[in-house]
């Protein structure tokens, strides 16, 4: 962190230097005869100096958020960079040399800059889309891991039930996991109702369970009941695979 810190503030020194700098160089040698260029090529000779500021600092925290650096991030610096280039090569080529009318310059100038706040713009919008496809895509696997661990948790419990009838519940139990471990992680948004029934039948199961080891006698029809709560599971976890399957 304090070595971020010290980063951001040569940075920042940089920048303040450059932007003086910028500034010397254009107002020292006088004011040329079309002011509209000269104020057209500062600005934006400053704008760009800004960009490519503002774009390193962002870097900087980004950057310390991955492992990898992010592609979407590389296209950033490529099309700040790329902007930072073409205004300086049009205000040498456009203003200082072939010394276009102002309206003209400024119109390029401007060009310039919507046209890469535009692809900046989009690329940073496909970026938040692959983050959260990226983070959906998380979340489903684990919402996976979590169903198949509560009934790994279920099936030990059943497990250490005193009663003549644990190791049939526990086989049950275990013929949910391996249809859960054999089915797809991965999952689609559209599927958020039929796994969110899952993950209530899982619970309800579980609390079943729980229930059979509190009564010291459970009576008869406890067996129908589980098996009942086992094929809803077995039910719902093939519809949402052959939903899944249709999506694909």
């Amino acid at each position: 962190m304090q070595k971020k810190r010290s980063y951001r503030g040569l940075i920042s020194l940089i920048y303040a230097a450059s932007a003086v700098l910028t500034c010397a160089a254009f107002i020292l040698p006088g004011f040329p005869e079309s002011r509209g260029r000269f104020i057209t090529s500062l600005l934006s000779v400053l704008a760009a100096e800004s960009a490519l500021y503002g774009y390193v600092l962002f870097w900087l925290r980004s950057a310390g958020k991955n492992r990898n650096t992010p592609p979407v991030l590389i296209s950033g610096a490529w099309i700040t960079a790329a902007y930072a280039a073409a205004v300086f090569i049009a205000a040498a080529l456009l203003d200082w040399g072939l010394q276009l009318p102002p309206r003209l310059y400024m119109t390029v100038q401007l060009a310039l800059l919507l046209v890469s706040a535009g692809l900046l713009a989009a690329v940073a919008l496909y970026g938040q889309r692959a983050a959260a496809e990226e983070r959906r895509a998380t979340d489903t696997v684990r919402a996976h891991r979590q169903h198949q661990a509560e009934l790994r948790e279920i099936r030990e419990l059943a497990g250490s039930w005193r009663h003549p009838g644990a190791e049939w519940l526990a086989d049950l139990i275990r013929g949910l996991e391996e249809q859960f471990r054999y089915s797809d992680p991965l999952s689609r948004p559209e599927l958020y109702d039929t796994e969110e029934m899952l993950t209530r039948q899982i619970s309800l199961l579980h609390d079943q369970v729980a229930l059979l080891l509190a009564l010291q006698e459970p009576g008869t029809g406890w067996e129908g009941t589980a098996a009942e709560l086992a094929g809803s599971i077995t039910g719902t976890l093939q519809r949402r695979n052959r939903e899944l399957a249709a999506l694909k």
